[in-house]
């Protein structure tokens, strides 16, 4: 049987793309036979985690990064280690144990650019320099979930990493993101059919500052004449300060901050929504899971025009795409999905047509599988 090793900075319960995408591959490959493990680093304690899931102590960490030596001996024994990318701290003991273990193939998912500030930034710039073009010349094979942000990310100064990059999407779960019309909760809110609502999903703590709730609130603001109401959720440390700013210019009545819901409340919510925003300010939005929640719901997306996002939500055809950090071209956006029922109705059965025939976690999880057995053959 063959043995996997997946290696993420951070798993569910935790709220985040990365670790959403390592769960999925683990669960799947695991129903299909294979003896797939999860490292991660261990920031708290976690009930009812499956005994394949080992939460590894971490000595210090910041945020999502993490610092996990014994990485280095606890992947030994692994055909394939999968490491998911950035995870500063346990990177560079798991590329450490591939030296070691010339037989042991290592897959690299590029999840995107790390985008840090402060005195961070200047760290990672002397990492950028001298760590990381030795940690992805050892992969052997990298894999990102588009070409385009590839060819514009950070892999493309390390010689020869573009050669070794395959495109590899995230997919999403058609039979619980689906359309539908969610009429009794939208009368829990007492909220009308034929008022347009306004859908945001993402974590509002600080390593996900760049998912741009701000800016979404700001082009709320200038709304206010229209009739339109907006589910966020999502929590966080942050969440206090953006419920703050609702009340302040006057939008409490209309913004809704649920935070986390359950996953058959969330494609709820979904399905409720007539229109999903993911205004993403900066290159750390490299894809968008929550983008593709919305296209399998069968509504459209008004997302940031970004390297990797542009992929996801297609302009004009699946959803809107605007500048990053932009609120004036978000409400202008938001303002026309709000009086053209017609080409929301569009974009959306679009979406959803799209999910259908490119995003499907079987055909993906396959594709996954022929990667390993030719890394491992290789």
């Amino acid at each position: 049987m063959v043995k996997i090793a997946q290696v993420v900075c951070a798993y569910p319960p935790y709220r985040g793309g990365m670790g959403r995408v390592a769960y999925e591959y683990t669960e799947r490959l695991r129903s299909r036979g294979y003896d797939v493990h999860v490292f991660t680093p261990r920031y708290r304690a976690v009930a009812d985690d499956p005994k394949y899931v080992h939460r590894v102590p971490s000595p210090l960490y910041v945020g999502n990064a993490g610092v996990v030596p014994s990485l280095m001996r606890r992947l030994s024994g692994f055909d394939v280690v999968h490491l998911h990318y950035p995870f500063f701290g346990g990177a560079e003991p798991t590329i450490v144990g591939k030296a070691l273990r010339k037989d042991q193939a290592l897959v690299m998912t590029y999840h995107h650019d790390p985008v840090v500030q402060g005195i961070r930034s200047a760290i990672y710039g002397a990492h950028r320099r001298l760590l990381f073009p030795w940690l992805v010349g050892r992969a052997d094979k990298i894999l990102v979930s588009s070409r385009s942000y590839a060819e514009s990310s950070d892999l493309r100064n390390v010689p020869g990493a573009l050669d070794r990059v395959e495109v590899m999407p995230f997919g999403i779960e058609l039979d619980r993101f689906h359309p539908g019309k969610e009429p009794e909760l939208r009368a829990e809110f007492g909220w009308r059919d034929d008022v347009p609502v306004f859908l945001f999903v993402g974590g509002l703590d600080p390593a996900h500052h760049f998912k741009g709730l701000g800016v979404m609130i700001e082009a709320l603001s200038g709304l206010g004449p229209y009739p339109w109401r907006c589910v966020v959720i999502g929590d966080g440390a942050l969440r206090a300060t953006y419920e703050a700013n609702v009340r302040r210019i006057g939008l409490s009545e209309r913004v809704a901050f649920l935070g986390n819901v359950s996953d058959a409340d969330l494609a709820r919510y979904y399905r409720m929504a007539d229109v999903h925003c993911f205004p993403s300010t900066e290159r750390a939005e490299a894809y968008g899971l929550v983008a593709l929640e919305a296209a399998a719901s069968g509504i459209p997306c008004i997302a940031s025009d970004l390297p990797g996002v542009r992929g996801v939500v297609l302009n004009g055809e699946t959803g809107l795409l605007v500048a990053p950090g932009d609120p004036q071209e978000l409400r202008k956006a938001m303002l026309l999905l709000m009086e053209q029922v017609d080409l929301r109705t569009r974009l959306g059965e679009s979406a959803r047509r799209r999910a259908e025939a490119e995003y499907a976690w079987d055909p993906l999880v396959s594709k996954l599988e022929d990667i390993y057995r030719n890394v491992i053959r290789g």
